[in-house]
């Protein structure tokens, strides 16, 4: 017998989901709520519960509030061009308390009908504070390649969503200039093979990935924590 809560998500469920989307009702989707909840929401919650010793092992800010970290079947369609009220795909994220530490960085796992997926993540909605990140880079260059080499060990692919145009570190070694001209930058492994998700071994699974990822993080939450220490970041920015 497994050790974990989660015992899996199973196609049924996720074919559920998919016909809550494709249905967009509200009378489908209160027929079907204690079946998307026992089959989606529940299990989402688990992932957070059985996970949760190992994120607090690697961060004791995170929070590992199963409701607060998982997303919701229904969305909130107000000031959003699409008005489709009901997800086909979920997520969740360990992270800080985003309230009290906006923009820190954070491990996430999702799925959609035919894939799924999870890695580490550190967005800023500053762009230039990311320039700090570059400067933790710039001192610690082994430590930053080790991180980097062990994402990969943890089968994590890189990639940033905005690049630098200027190269701003003209003197900095070759093998870190791709990382120095970031404006983010995210680690992430997906996968095609659902049957993988309708398993306690996603646990096991996730565990061994995200530990082995933890240099990255205490990398990431380190550049964070300068961040704030440079009031670079406030929450008071973002939640005025």
């Amino acid at each position: 017998m497994s050790e974990y809560n989660f015992k899996g998500i199973s196609p049924e469920s996720i074919e559920l989901l998919c016909l809550n989307r494709f249905n967009d009702s509200r009378a489908f989707y209160e027929e079907n709520k204690e079946k998307l909840k026992q089959g989606i929401t529940i299990p989402m919650r688990q992932i957070m519960l059985d996970l949760s010793e190992l994120m607090y092992d690697i961060d004791d800010k995170m929070l590992t509030d199963p409701v607060k970290s998982v997303s919701r079947i229904y969305r909130d369609t107000r000031g959003n061009r699409s008005k489709i009220k009901y997800r086909e795909n979920m997520w969740m994220f360990f992270r800080r308390y985003k309230n009290e530490f906006p923009s820190a960085p954070f491990y996430y796992f999702e799925f959609y009908p035919n894939s799924f997926g999870y890695g580490l993540v550190f967005y800023t909605y500053r762009p230039a504070v990311f320039k700090e990140v570059h400067k933790l880079i710039l001192k610690h260059p082994d430590r930053w390649l080790d991180a980097v080499e062990a994402c990969k060990q943890a089968g994590f692919t890189m990639s940033t969503s905005g690049v630098y145009k200027k190269d701003l570190y003209p003197d900095a070694p070759k093998e870190l200039k791709e990382y120095l001209m970031m404006k983010n930058i995210s680690f992430s492994y997906s996968s095609s093979d659902m049957s993988r998700i309708n398993t306690p071994n996603l646990i096991d699974e996730l565990k061994l990935a995200f530990d082995i990822a933890r240099p990255m993080y205490e990398f990431m939450i380190e550049a964070y924590e300068n961040m704030l220490r440079e009031k670079l970041i406030s929450p008071e920015d973002y939640y005025r």
